[in-house]
């Protein structure tokens, strides 16, 4: 009977932490903007910049990729990007290249958000 009760207390907090960590990741979406999205005229490594808002009560840590994008919706490149340290109520900014060379109009879209808290 005991190692029932542990089984399913175990299991509700697995639930409970998984929940908070989705709409953790939702809200630090809103954190990050990119403000500038552009191809080297001579066909380099794309370059993206912006800004991550920490909306978020304590420091934070943030992850997220950077996704280049032609006119026509296919990604030509793509940057993974990290920033140490965020303090709530600041806004930070950030740079990315993208790994492989292209050429044209571009949009950059940010997926894969991380928001982690960290020690001041």
């Amino acid at each position: 009977m005991r190692l029932l009760n542990l089984t399913v207390t175990a299991g509700l907090g697995l639930v409970a932490l998984a929940g908070c960590a989705d709409n953790d990741a939702g809200k630090a979406s809103n954190d990050i903007r990119v403000t500038t999205c552009t191809a080297d005229p001579a066909g380099g490594k794309p370059k993206a910049e912006g800004t991550i808002a920490n909306s978020s009560s304590k420091p934070s840590a943030y992850t997220f990729r950077i996704r280049f994008l032609d006119s026509s919706g296919n990604e030509v490149s793509q940057a993974t990007n990290a920033v140490a340290k965020v303090d709530p109520g600041t806004t930070s900014t950030w740079r990315a290249e993208g790994g492989e060379s292209a050429k044209g109009t571009l949009t950059c879209q940010i997926d894969n958000i991380s928001r982690t808290a960290v020690g001041t």
